[in-house]
């Protein structure tokens, strides 16, 4: 049985987000047909908590020992350029779901020019030395499409015989598990910290590329139609190393509409194991992304986590995924006004019912048995790339420099 080993770019715990999430799945959806292992940079113990039955090892002793007779790897994020010093012969596959160059760019003012630049390089690394390259939607495929021929990975070498560059990316975008989520409403409602009673609007978590300002001015108009309504967000998992300034400005407009916080509740994180109760508990899933080339890339992975429970979505600014659901008829889009937007909510709660079988139905096409096939699909032959090219660790000399001595 062939080796392969997904490289975890966060800790695998408990209470986990996106990345982290999606290493663990793919790991998951591997193992039925590889020996697949996750390998973690925070404790194996911690990890194999909510890894469940996925092997496990922590990097702690080096990512040589642990990437031992590996016969392929998948990595992503910054934990790339870890694996292209430390294992240079295995044919790896880049998970480039994630857009974090661009993501982290909304940061700048708190980050600063130098965390910009390490983005580059990593993408510029990972871009060079990997073998296959995976990403979430046609919209990401031509953005690393372009990027890839700009790196010279696509080129007169490949691009005759693999016209559709099927052997060198794929959209493998992010899955569900194939049971439908049973939650239990009360139990969730409990977690999240909100009474049993009235609709539910969740958002989730807050990051500087969403626009929550647009929702919370509406919620005015919400809580005229639905007095009883409230309205979840959550507090980031990694607030030592994610800027809070959008969750900030949120929670301080939040306390002007609401000083007692009954109808506007901001709740810890929870565990993602538990989220089955948090889809039975809320009655509809909002997404509103800031305008931009974040929002045209990205992949709303919570509204397809939401919809495998059952809850249907309002989306502005909700890219590829959001598109996808209005047209399957399990959410639905609203242009960035405040007055609107409270009536696309108004409208999905009072067609929940069918909202929520048209999501459940679009989720369960997109199990993570289906999505990774790609993935699969290259892990039974993974080979090294001859296209592969020197990573570019340092910027070339100048012609000047050349001539000059030393």
């Amino acid at each position: 049985m062939r080796r392969v080993v997904v490289l975890a770019p966060e800790p695998i715990r408990p209470r986990m987000a996106g990345m982290g999430i999606r290493a663990l799945e793919l790991a998951r959806a591997l193992s039925s047909e590889f020996d697949a292992r996750l390998l973690v940079p925070n404790s194996a113990e911690e990890a194999r908590e909510a890894a469940g039955e996925v092997p496990v090892e922590a990097v702690e002793s080096g990512l040589g020992a642990a990437a031992a007779r590996a016969d392929a790897a998948v990595v992503s994020g910054h934990a790339a350029n870890a694996w292209f010093r430390a294992v240079p012969a295995v044919p790896v596959a880049v998970d480039l779901y994630d857009p974090f160059p661009i993501e982290n760019l909304h940061y700048a003012a708190a980050l600063g020019e130098e965390t910009a630049r390490h983005d580059r390089e990593t993408l510029a690394r990972s871009l060079a030395r990997g073998d296959f390259f995976l990403c979430a939607s046609p919209e990401q495929r031509l953005f690393y499409a372009g990027a890839l021929y700009a790196a010279g990975r696509i080129g007169a070498s490949n691009f005759p015989g693999d016209p559709e560059l099927a052997r060198l990316l794929a959209v493998v975008p992010f899955g569900v598990p194939a049971a439908p989520a049973a939650g239990d409403r009360a139990r969730g409602r409990a977690a999240a910290g909100v009474p049993l009673d009235g609709p539910l609007v969740l958002f989730g978590g807050i990051y500087d590329w969403y626009d929550p300002g647009v929702l919370l001015d509406a919620w005015p108009l919400v809580r005229a139609a639905a007095p009883d309504a409230r309205l979840l967000f959550f507090e980031s998992p990694n607030p030592d190393t994610t800027p809070q300034r959008v969750l900030a400005r949120a929670r301080a407009r939040s306390r002007e509409l609401d000083p007692t916080g009954t109808s506007i509740v901001f709740s810890p994180w929870l565990p993602y194991a538990s989220r089955a109760d948090l889809y039975a508990a809320a009655d509809i899933a909002i997404s509103i992304a800031a305008p931009g080339l974040e929002s045209d890339l990205a992949y709303r992975t919570r509204l397809l986590d939401a919809a495998w429970g059952g809850v249907p979505s309002v989306a502005v600014g909700g890219g590829a995924l959001g598109r996808e659901l209005e047209e399957a008829g399990a959410g639905r889009s609203s242009p960035r006004d405040s007055a609107a937007l409270a009536r696309a909510i108004a409208e999905t709660l009072a067609a929940a019912p069918r909202y929520a079988a048209a999501a459940r139905r679009f989720a369960g096409e997109r199990s993570w048995d289906r999505v990774a096939a790609p993935l699969r699909d290259w892990c039974r032959t993974a080979a090294v790339d001859p296209g592969r090219r020197p990573a570019p660790d340092a910027a070339p000399r100048s012609f000047l420099a050349r001539l000059l001595p030393g």
